[in-house]
């Protein structure tokens, strides 16, 4: 018996075609998700253009398992590690890109910011010392992006569109757009480069398809008498007699110890509440006789649920299986 990460190949597959017509930069910060690194890069690695991480570790890491164009989507101080292993570099004032010049970095998208206040500039001043630093020293941008902080609001996001139309425009090359915020597609706004992240696991939107599922199996059955408490504390105390069951999957694992109570797992394709505190390894299932032990447990089909249970977000639920304990499956 083992606990399972089963990525679905063609569920990622079938996510990545509807963004055809446009490169895509493959977010696979944070372990891919929490899909793994390695497994997603060896799956797409001939079907997206760029792939994208937020720091230098992950950068050096993904290098070793492609050689596609790796984007650091966060501000960076070590650009000389960055052009060592070939990682291209976000930068937002005229110091940066001279560190760049300098070293000889080439590889370097320009962050405009439209209304996130993250990362990227928004002074027009900025922007002007940039483009004459440009044209002065013959250098030619890979992209100018921006990352938009509030898709579901369509006015908002128009407004920040505009924005960076108006702000991008203060640099005199033509040079490829690329856009990244959850859900930013929909808009169809122009750009040349889509940053690619949940969207590519299956959420946002309804016709695409979660990639991960989390499953587990049934590592004991027991009988509780009412009155009796089952797990830490007196979380459960046991009003009615009956079967329990104990499934080796806990907060270790990325199950947030939050969702105490508050859900289901399919046990044999019918559905059955958690009850109790979530343990560190394991947490209890209310079950009834036609469960035994070694049967199948699903524990996570789609993280939007077990995310609005938690009171969070998919993005938060899908990163926290990062350290799972158990075997990856490719299917």
């Amino acid at each position: 018996m083992k606990n399972l990460k089963i990525i679905k190949k063609e569920a990622l597959f079938v996510n990545l075609a509807k963004f055809e017509g446009k490169k895509v930069c493959a977010m696979v910060k944070s372990n891919a998700y929490g899909h793994g690194l390695k497994e997603i890069v060896e799956l797409i690695e001939d079907k997206v253009e760029y792939f994208g991480v937020v720091s230098i570790e992950e950068g050096v890491a993904l290098r070793k398992l492609t050689q596609k164009p790796i984007l650091i989507c966060s501000k960076v101080s070590d650009f000389g590690k960055c052009k060592k292993h070939q990682l291209d570099v976000i930068v937002e004032d005229e110091e940066q890109l001279k560190q760049c010049h300098r070293i000889g970095l080439c590889d370097v998208h320009l962050k405009i910011n439209c209304g996130m206040n993250r990362y990227g500039t928004s002074s027009e001043l900025a922007l002007r010392a940039i483009d004459e630093f440009l044209q002065l020293n013959n250098i030619k941008l890979k992209s100018i992006c921006t990352h938009f902080p509030r898709t579901e609001d369509k006015n908002f996001t128009l407004k920040c569109y505009q924005k960076f139309q108006h702000l991008a425009n203060k640099i005199s090359q033509d040079v490829e757009l690329c856009f990244g915020g959850s859900g930013i597609w929909k808009y169809d706004l122009p750009c040349d480069i889509i940053r690619l992240g949940i969207g590519m696991y299956g959420y946002e939107e309804k016709d695409l398809e979660p990639v991960m599922q989390i499953k587990s199996f049934v590592n004991k059955v027991f009988y509780a008498k009412k009155g009796e408490f089952v797990g830490y504390g007196d979380k459960f105390w046991v009003k009615n007699s009956g079967y329990f069951a104990v499934v080796p999957v806990g907060y270790g694992d990325g199950l947030h110890r939050s969702l105490s109570g508050k859900f289901k797992v399919k046990i044999n394709g019918k559905a059955y509440p958690c009850v109790g505190n979530i343990c560190m390894d394991a947490f209890f299932v209310q079950v009834d006789q036609s469960v035994a032990a070694g049967d199948e447990v699903v524990v996570l089909e789609d993280a939007a649920y077990l995310a609005e249970k938690a009171g969070t977000i998919s993005y938060e639920m899908l990163t926290s299986f990062s350290n799972f304990r158990g075997k990856t499956v490719i299917v």
